[in-house]
């Protein structure tokens, strides 16, 4: 990862690492998931959908590991994934020139 911050382990056994747990594939990389997550969002907050399939994917998948980790955090509270994750929804929805934004923390720090 490109930061110190974003270099974070999910601190789990290398068998019980979150990215290989089927909650994990079911919850945070699951196509039907993610658009059923994706068309709430935008229902909510009266957002278009996105052009890029994966792009979309990927960023619904990093809001639904942090939904399913640590709940509802409101806006401007924002958590690190774990890289092990990160990199696990990235190879799954990967961008198409291999350019990530990376963690942007909130007004929360």
């Amino acid at each position: 990862m490109p930061t110190e911050e974003e270099r974070v382990c999910c601190r789990q056994t290398p068998s019980n690492c979150l990215s290989t747990l089927p909650d994990f594939d079911l919850i945070v990389l699951d196509p039907l998931v993610l658009m059923v997550a994706r068309r709430y969002r935008q229902d909510v907050l009266a957002a278009g959908e996105d052009d890029d399939f994966n792009r979309s994917n990927r960023h619904a998948g990093y809001r639904q590991f942090i939904l399913w980790q640590h709940g509802h955090l409101g806006a401007g509270n924002r958590r690190v994934i774990p890289s092990c994750c990160t990199w696990r929804i990235r190879d799954t929805y990967p961008d198409s020139f291999g350019q990530y934004r990376g963690f942007v923390g909130g007004r929360m720090g």
